[in-house]
């Protein structure tokens, strides 16, 4: 069941974890070829959660979706992603430590 290649098969957990145990809340598993993000749509994340996430869920569609449920994402950007900067602000010189552009 978890095809991945001829030789090779592969599963993937994509996994909710409650924020106060730390403990799986909810988990999809996959098979190999499955994208992270078709099997992110199946996570019933709550309104006001906050999604941690790496470049496989970097979709707009699901980014969009979670949006449109009012949830928060923090999610690694693919290395070819083309965007317009368009405002930068300064930092504070308390903040400025640790950030290096906002």
């Amino acid at each position: 069941w978890a095809h991945y290649t001829t030789k090779k098969g592969a599963a993937k957990m994509h996994t909710l974890l409650d924020y106060d145990s730390l403990l799986p809340e909810f988990v999809n598993i996959t098979d190999g070829k499955c994208g992270d993000n078709r099997g992110a749509l199946d996570i019933p994340v709550s309104p006001h959660s906050v999604v941690v996430a790496d470049r496989g869920y970097c979709d707009f569609s699901l980014l969009d979706y979670w949006d449109s449920r009012n949830v928060f994402f923090v999610v690694r950007h693919r290395d070819n992603l083309l965007y317009s900067q368009i405002e930068e602000r300064l930092l504070p010189e308390t903040r400025a430590q640790n950030v290096l552009i906002d």
